[in-house]
């Protein structure tokens, strides 16, 4: 029996040595054929989730990408961002957005929802330290995914082709105009009390510390911005906590709050996305305060916010 078992002992220990072997492999590949070098050279990327993604039409905007996605926690961010530094020389600033729901995104680091969606794009690129953080937090739904992580990999290996996918970011076209009926069911909410979520992800927060490091590491600019937002939006409803934070733990960052940008319900896809529509008026406003001096100016915000008077104005 002790033959037999020394002989199971063997067998598990030599398969899961040829399982990390076949996934080191595949990572290193997977870094030799996945290429984040960004068209036309662009001098700034704008950074974040879904709210940026829908704000910033990067083909108004001269010499921006936006490299947004749904669901970003700056956990995964990072990994994007390091690339793209890398590959990308001319770069010289990094908006990254930093609002109110961003402070607790521990779901959509390591939830059964969005592991299987985040991970297996940007495993290759991780350390054991960040890949811990995952297995720690959700270790069966790190262990299920590694075969799907595996798949994709290989495949974009196999292809034998440099890979740059806008499934890494992209500025997505929102066609959807529902904020008047929103709007409409939401008539008298200021009366009804909204569940205030002070919940802090410090994962999160740590890895924005650590984007903002490695870009200034890097020579380059670090502003956090905050996209347009409905005035009815209450998603979180913890602007005290978020204020807090921004003060005492960035408050030597360059800040740029857009929240308040006059937009009409039909400019909204919904209370925290602008549509098309919106993006199309922000984006060439936002192009036309880079081409008036917007990153030279001491204070951007008094800036922004004269302009934003000027734009209600018109």
């Amino acid at each position: 029996m002790s033959v037999f078992i020394k002989r199971i002992l063997l067998f598990t220990v030599l398969l899961l040595g040829l399982i990390v072997l076949t996934l080191m492999g595949a990572s290193s590949l997977d870094r030799k054929s996945t290429s984040f070098k960004l068209q036309n050279n662009p001098k700034h990327i704008v950074l974040g989730h879904s709210q940026p993604e829908c704000a910033f039409n990067d083909s108004l905007i001269p010499s921006l990408k936006n490299l947004s996605q749904s669901g970003d926690s700056y956990f995964y961010i990072y990994f994007k961002t390091k690339e793209v530094i890398k590959q990308n020389p001319a770069l010289e600033v990094v908006f990254i957005e930093f609002t109110d729901n961003q402070l607790n995104m521990n779901e959509n680091i390591w939830s059964n929802k969005y592991i299987p969606y985040k991970y297996p794009k940007y495993s290759s690129f991780m350390s054991m330290t960040d890949k811990l953080v995952l297995f720690k937090n959700n270790p069966s739904a790190f262990i299920n995914v590694q075969s799907l992580s595996l798949k994709m990999k290989l495949t974009r290996s196999i292809k034998n082709e440099l890979y740059f996918s806008n499934d890494y970011g992209d500025y997505f076209y929102l066609e959807r105009d529902k904020t008047d009926s929103l709007v409409k069911n939401l008539s008298g909410v200021e009366d009804i009390p909204f569940t205030v979520d002070n919940e802090v992800s410090e994962v999160n927060l740590s890895y924005l510390d650590a984007i903002i490091k490695l870009c200034e590491e890097n020579g380059k600019k670090v502003i956090l911005i905050r996209s347009p937002l409905h005035k009815k939006y209450h998603e979180s409803v913890n602007e005290e906590n978020y204020y807090e934070i921004l003060k005492t733990r960035y408050g030597t960052m360059d800040y740029m709050d857009f929240s308040n940008f006059p937009l009409s319900n039909s400019q909204y896809g919904d209370l925290q996305h602008v549509n098309h529509k919106g993006a199309k008026v922000f984006s060439e406003w936002f192009a036309m305060l880079l081409q008036n001096g917007l990153l030279e100016k001491e204070n951007k915000q008094d800036f922004i916010n004269d302009m934003m008077l000027d734009k209600i104005k018109e």
